[in-house]
């Protein structure tokens, strides 16, 4: 029985980012104890009502060297998103066109007791360059019934700004994760998880402007229109605890929660409840349920007013800071096919998903609906 998945803080600079990632590599990467080289594609769709359209395709390969113990995987995804939503309209700017391109490598070795990983990636758009490097060390423990993974990350941004060449910010960042996996028996597995991230660098968005007075829109009676400042730290911890128990011969249910603080006064719980059913021997049906809800940052404020002699110190119009929540369900379909009679198998994936996000006071945004779908390939050498 494969390990439960796990909740992680996102360090992407929108939450459909780590949609999009999550959704292919659930498809496109079905858990498995087989060694077989891989070659693997898949494509990820979104729309929302806030008129943002998000397509991210995927190819990837995964090479065993001759000794079996060694695995190389390379990846290359693309997110193309086209938006006109609210933080544009409301800064009276057009809609906008981007593509972000990334390719990651990762090398891991195992060997007897004890799997060492090694990864990188870089990513680059009009207005923004990311580098990231990540080591890991997974330990198996208690005769294989106990697993201990410490992982560290790195990351180094550049954000700019499309029109402008004079504007140039870095963010920094360094993450660390600590899991410990436990099978209670033949039918139960449980996992437990701390995550720490510490962000140094520019945090804000340089399109999004906060309107001050008025009604808070820069595109309504906004007395006043500034740019979005943030604070240059932040320190983000999570703790997660997720379960998995077999029904039956056929079928398995997983449970999870996340609970998420960090230094900007944002506070949230993440719970989620996936089902499974296995038909026959190659086929899988999957129901999977999210809900999450967070508060405030300490310095968001859905409308600021005029400023006195001393200003604020910071001002945001993110409403992934202001007070929300979101329900997300979705249902997966997988199935392998043989390939003759060389041992070269086919799996093919499909996932479609319904998340609806309801901000409780976010000026100008009370509901956003979002419908995605994730088609994806796996090819076993």
């Amino acid at each position: 029985m494969a390990s439960p998945r796990s909740f992680a803080i996102s360090n992407s600079r929108g939450s459909w980012h780590a949609i999009a990632i999550g959704a292919l590599l659930w498809l496109a990467f079905p858990a498995t104890n087989a060694v077989a080289d891989e070659v693997s594609t898949g494509v990820f769709y979104r729309q929302d009502s806030d008129t943002t359209l998000v397509v991210s395709p995927r190819v990837a390969a995964a090479k065993y060297l001759q000794d079996k113990m060694t695995r190389v995987d390379v990846a290359y995804t693309a997110d193309i998103w086209t938006s006109a939503s609210i933080d544009i309209r409301t800064a009276a700017t057009a809609a906008v066109t981007e593509q972000r391109n990334q390719v990651t490598g990762a090398v891991s070795h195992e060997f007897a007791r004890t799997t060492v990983a090694a990864n990188y990636y870089f990513s680059n758009e009009n207005d923004y360059v990311a580098n990231g490097a990540g080591l890991s060390l997974v330990q198996r423990l208690a005769g294989g019934n106990a697993t201990l993974e410490e992982r560290l990350n790195f990351g180094f941004d550049r954000v700019g700004r499309s029109g402008d060449p004079t504007f140039s910010r870095d963010l920094r960042t360094l993450g660390g994760r600590l899991a410990y996996t436990q099978n209670i028996n033949s039918t139960t597995v449980l996992q437990g998880a701390y995550e720490l991230i510490y962000r140094e660098g520019y945090q804000a968005s340089p399109y999004r402007f906060v309107g001050l007075g008025g009604d808070g829109l820069c595109g309504g009676s906004a007395v006043l229109c500034v740019p979005e400042v943030h604070p240059d730290t932040r320190m983000r911890h999570a703790m997660v605890l997720d379960g998995r128990h077999s029904v039956s011969e056929d079928s398995s249910l997983g449970v999870g929660y996340r609970f998420y603080i960090d230094d900007w006064g944002v506070l949230s719980h993440t719970g989620i409840v996936q089902f499974a059913v296995v038909f026959g021997e190659e086929s899988s049906f999957t129901f999977r349920y999210r809900f999450y809800t967070q508060g405030q940052a300490s310095f968001y404020q859905p409308v600021y007013g005029v400023p006195g002699p001393t200003g604020f110190d910071f001002v945001s119009r993110d409403r992934e800071l202001s007070s929300l929540f979101s329900n997300r369900g979705a249902l997966a379909y997988d199935t392998l096919f043989e390939l003759g009679e060389s041992g070269t198998t086919l799996r093919a994936a499909i996932a479609a998903g319904l998340t609806v996000f309801t901000y409780n006071n976010f000026v100008g945004l009370d509901n956003v609906y979002s419908g995605d779908l994730t088609f994806a390939l796996t090819l076993e050498l």
